[in-house]
């Protein structure tokens, strides 16, 4: 698969059946939550082993709570395995083994109006995180809409600018930041790049954040293989505008050269142009030379643009 998503018959043949009847279907694609052994484990990225699938474990969903760190990391070293693919050792579930969670509940009131305002498929949109497990105690809602689009971006930039979808106000930036970011990514950086978000809103008193997934599914199969991974450290700068369909993918230039700095994740998704001092994983690809910070750090710098190396 290129850059422009364009998919291989041999490509589209592996990704994930659509089910049958009412059963819920799995998608495999990041931030799907699925059962394993009465837990809940994320999906994590969108391309798996043909008969497993990446995911972390995230929730005990008898008693309706997040994993601890010591339950979740124990979980993960009995299920990590090696895959070649990526190069990696990552938690494997057995693909027959799986189930979507999906438990009875009413759409909330924010995501019905954000499927509706962005003209999207009720198909396109799944509620993920705490709210899926205990809604009662969640302080937010985390939805992921797939299939999205830059057109689906603009929509919600429109809407903003209009005051009918409305930013969440500075403290509760902040208290998210503390909660859930601390060590992924500086304040001040944090603070700035979510002055402009578009995948933080506050909808019916709840606030809600998007994740706009470019793929409808995920594939059992390698679709972009590493060829070799090691160890990344370093200032960046990034040169294109904030992309926010992930996994996004953005134009970087390091002392080594240039790369594409690539995230699944939201927080990174939004980084304005400028330099940043990454801790990651340097990636080299068919496809090109990737900086991956999902398992690192990001931190804001000041100074003059990066000189490329030979």
């Amino acid at each position: 698969m290129g850059l422009d998503g364009r998919l291989s018959r041999r490509e589209s043949k592996y990704m994930t059946s659509t089910g049958r009847g009412n059963a819920p279907t799995l998608r495999l694609l990041e931030g799907e939550v699925v059962v394993y052994n009465g837990l809940g484990w994320i999906v994590k990225g969108y391309q798996h082993p043909e008969k497993s699938v990446i995911a972390y474990p995230r929730y005990d969903l008898l008693n309706w709570r997040k994993l601890g760190n010591h339950e979740a990391t124990r979980l993960i070293e009995e299920h990590a395995e090696w895959w070649g693919c990526l190069k990696v050792k990552a938690p494997l579930l057995p693909l027959d083994s799986i189930a979507k969670y999906r438990p009875a509940m009413m759409v909330p009131s924010p995501v019905e109006e954000i499927t509706w305002m962005l003209e999207l498929s009720p198909l396109q949109v799944e509620v993920s995180g705490s709210y899926l497990v205990n809604p009662e105690a969640a302080g937010d809602i985390d939805v992921v809409v797939y299939g999205a689009t830059l057109e689906v971006a603009d929509r919600i930039r429109l809407l903003i600018e209009r005051e009918v979808f409305k930013r969440p106000s500075l403290w509760i930036l902040y208290k998210e930041y503390t909660i859930k970011h601390i060590g992924a990514l500086d304040v001040e950086t944090y603070l700035a790049s979510k002055s402009n978000t578009i995948l933080s809103l506050t909808l019916g008193g709840k606030t809600v954040n998007l994740r706009l997934y470019g793929f409808e599914r995920g594939f059992s199969m390698c679709v972009d293989a590493v060829e070799s991974r090691r160890g990344f450290r370093g200032i960046i700068e990034l040169i294109d505008q904030a992309n926010p369909i992930l996994p996004s993918r953005r134009k970087a230039v390091f002392e080594g050269g240039e790369a594409y700095f690539e995230t699944h994740r939201e927080l990174y998704a939004e980084l304005p142009p400028g330099l940043y001092y990454v801790e990651g994983d340097l990636e080299v690809r068919k496809s090109g030379v990737y900086i991956v910070a999902d398992r690192g750090r990001v931190v804001g710098v000041k100074g003059e643009g990066v000189k490329k190396g030979g």
